[in-house]
């Protein structure tokens, strides 16, 4: 007899455990993201508890994760990427993936350990940016901004589209988060805001020039959060923007950033 009670009791533990809600029609939400500790999600989170809305952060170490995450439904929302990134995974990987909302924009910057302006560049110098498609094309696409190359007409231009280098840069493609740690290695560095806060250094301060960004709703490197197109109208995703996009949130981002994340809301 106190065999099959203790059998008992272990299948309604077992059943118990398999009932933690997975889908946007409930009120646990699993948040997918670029690391762990953002202030601003935790915060929202908090306000979302009140309300009986339980977001989980899901922490990701690699940006190809995110949206493969919430294609396959492990994860029901994810806040990480801008339009453009967006738009070529979903060409290039047919992910049925949409954006329901805009957070903020984080200017990219072109950083130095060993010179103070770019009129020190010197022949062959070598500038590191990200190997990503979206931000690798940003960071070049600030290169030419600035002077130092010129690329062709690409959409996502990579280091063969430049076409004309008159100072013989040696370009060097490395993972995002990996770029802070190349500054005494190279000339200069393009670095993305919230990576460089994570290692230190204030892009409004530290840059030796930062993205002429256009504080406007048709951006395309405004920030989003994004969902599976069947879940766009999930009136509890759409609560959690609301708690997002307040005055609270939009205060706390430009303080967490020390002002490298403008909020567009």
């Amino acid at each position: 007899m106190k065999k099959i009670i203790i059998l008992a009791l272990a299948l309604i533990a077992l059943v118990g455990c398999s009932k933690a809600p997975e889908n946007t029609d409930e009120t646990h939400i699993k948040l997918g993201m670029m690391g762990s500790d953002s202030v601003v999600w935790k915060r929202v989170a908090e306000l979302a508890a009140e309300e009986g809305i339980i977001i989980e952060i899901v922490a990701f170490s690699d940006y190809t994760q995110p949206n493969a995450a919430l294609q396959a439904g492990e994860i029901d929302i994810n806040a990480f990427q801008h339009f453009v990134y967006l738009e070529n995974e979903v060409e290039t990987l047919g992910y049925d993936i949409v954006p329901i909302a805009k957070t903020s924009i984080a200017p990219l910057g072109l950083y130095s350990k060993n010179i103070t302006s770019l009129d020190q560049l010197k022949d062959g110098d070598k500038i590191s940016i990200p190997n990503d498609v979206t931000n690798g094309g940003r960071a070049l696409q600030l290169l030419q901004a600035n002077g130092l190359i010129k690329l062709n007409d690409a959409k996502f231009p990579t280091p063969k589209d430049i076409v004309e280098n008159p100072k013989n840069f040696e370009i060097i493609e490395l993972a995002a988060a990996t770029i802070p740690g190349t500054l005494q290695d190279v000339a200069i560095a393009a670095i993305n805001s919230g990576i460089a806060v994570d290692a230190g250094l204030i892009p409004t301060e530290a840059a030796i020039v930062l993205e002429d960004v256009t504080i406007s709703q048709d951006n395309p490197y405004v920030n989003l959060i994004a969902a599976r197109s069947e879940d766009k109208d999930s009136p509890v995703l759409k609560r959690i923007i609301e708690l997002y996009q307040t005055d609270e949130i939009k205060e706390l981002t430009i303080k967490d950033s020390k002002g490298a994340s403008i909020p567009v809301w």
